[in-house]
């Protein structure tokens, strides 16, 4: 059977504020954001490889990590090829046991043979005096059995290459499962595309054993800074805190730049179907029935997003609704004093 496309569906999971878009949008091009704006739901970048005869393409999903937008919901961890379950550098004790207590258990229950990386974000923050403390709180917490790979996705460092090797190891999987010479060869040509090999790629990968604390630094500090773009730091802004009108205001936060974002989320989506459909289409007969139930599962994860978005919006609108009869308060308040 010749195939002429590769579907490769990897989610970004991990607690809100770890990185996880700002990993996305420096893969595909966007850039840093200056403010952090919580994901609803769930949002779907694309990445492709066009390759001699073949084109491969990532479906990346972004899952947002505020609890009050159920980022546990089953849905999102169903049919995965690839899963990136991010931690922070500079906070490795709380949000390495979030990903241990919350995401694994998901990940094993709906697609426990799905490639698996814990990818330390925001190295860019840790000073060289800080390695040895890291490594300590990374080992103590660490999750056996997958491997660590560290990243910036301020600095871009280890960005791309990371990516490149999710699908290398899908590629190889591939191999393995099928001995078809076709993907081996497919194999072969990404590697001629990335201009990378596989001990090059299987470097980036963190051995805590055997690590030098004393030359963390040559691992974790980007070599070249292909992008620096100016962000501030401070402007964190929870949701609850949107909600609760707290930091509105001096954060300078607009309302209407978050449902901008959930309804480019849902034009994502519909792009998405309409790929999974015309892929329906194109599935041999003989897996016919396994990729129509598929279909089925991707298109519920699609419904209880839309929900999820849809709600979302109505309460940002009732927000911004109270928001704006407040201000108008305070100004017929002032006028009266």
């Amino acid at each position: 059977m010749i195939v002429s496309e590769i579907n490769i569906k990897i989610t970004i999971v991990g607690l809100w504020g770890v990185g996880k878009t700002s990993v996305v949008n420096s893969f595909v091009g966007k850039d840093f954001p200056s403010m952090y704006i919580p994901t609803i739901g769930s949002n779907i970048a694309r990445k492709e490889y066009k390759l001699k005869d073949i084109h491969i393409r990532l479906n990346i999903w972004d899952i947002g990590g505020q609890r009050s937008f159920n980022p546990l919901n089953p849905v999102f961890f169903s049919n995965l090829d690839a899963a990136f379950l991010i931690f922070d550098l500079s906070n490795p004790k709380e949000t390495l046991q979030e990903i241990k207590k919350t995401y694994l258990k998901n990940l094993g229950n709906f697609s426990p043979d799905c490639i698996t990386y814990l990818i330390g974000n925001k190295s860019d923050l840790i000073k060289p005096e800080e390695f040895e403390i890291l490594l300590n709180n990374i080992r103590q917490y660490q999750i056996e059995g997958y491997p660590i790979i560290f990243v910036s996705a301020k600095s871009q460092d280890n960005i791309s290459e990371v990516f490149s090797l999710v699908v290398s190891d899908f590629l190889k999987k591939l191999v393995e499962e099928s001995n078809d010479l076709q993907f081996k060869t497919v194999y072969e040509q990404f590697l001629d595309l990335i201009k990378k090999n596989e001990e090059e790629l299987q470097k980036l990968i963190i051995n805590l054993e055997e690590i030098d604390p004393s030359k963390l630094h040559r691992i974790i500090t980007p070599k070249i800074i292909k992008k620096i773009i100016k962000s501030s730091e401070n402007d964190i802004v929870t949701l609850k805190e949107i909600i609760n009108l707290k930091k509105i205001n001096e954060s300078g936060i607009d309302i209407n730049e978050i449902k901008e974002n959930i309804v480019s989320a849902f034009g994502n989506n519909i792009a998405m179907i309409s790929d999974i459909i015309n892929n329906l289409k194109k599935s041999p007969i003989d897996s016919l029935i396994v990729n129509i139930d598929k279909t089925l599962d991707d298109l519920t994860n699609f419904t209880k997003d839309f929900e999820l978005k849809l709600d979302s919006i109505l309460e940002l609108q009732s927000i911004e609704e109270v928001s704006k009869t407040k201000a108008e308060k305070d100004i017929k308040g002032g006028q009266n004093s």
